[in-house]
């Protein structure tokens, strides 16, 4: 899990990105991004129960991609608000395969 000051909270924040940041799509998730002002990025993980009706485990997928974003996170720039969305239930993807892909879409976004 990332430090609380790294996980994105408000609600204001999500609207915000949502309705202007910028976009990749892959199969397995969507990211979308909006530059900030903040000194840091911030990052928050959203597993819909269409993807997932168990809470164990939408909470285990988020743990996967928390600390993907926790070990990679000394080479993303600072200043960005991140939202990963899942599409998928990551049972059946190695975790390698699962951070080769997110880093792909946080470098085709130019945030790594």
């Amino acid at each position: 899990m990332i430090a609380r000051e790294y996980r994105l909270r408000k609600a204001t924040d999500f609207s915000k990105t949502y309705k202007f940041g910028k976009s990749y799509n892959h199969p397995e998730f969507y990211i979308k991004s909006l530059q900030s002002k903040l000194p840091l990025s911030r990052f928050a993980v959203v597993i819909p129960k269409k993807v997932a009706k168990s809470a164990v485990v939408r909470n285990r997928a988020r743990r996967r991609v928390y600390e993907i974003v926790r070990i990679n996170l000394s080479q993303i720039k600072p200043g960005y608000t991140i939202i990963i969305t899942l599409k998928s239930d990551l049972v059946s993807i190695k975790p390698k395969e699962l951070e080769q892909q997110l880093v792909k879409g946080l470098q085709g976004l130019h945030i790594l």
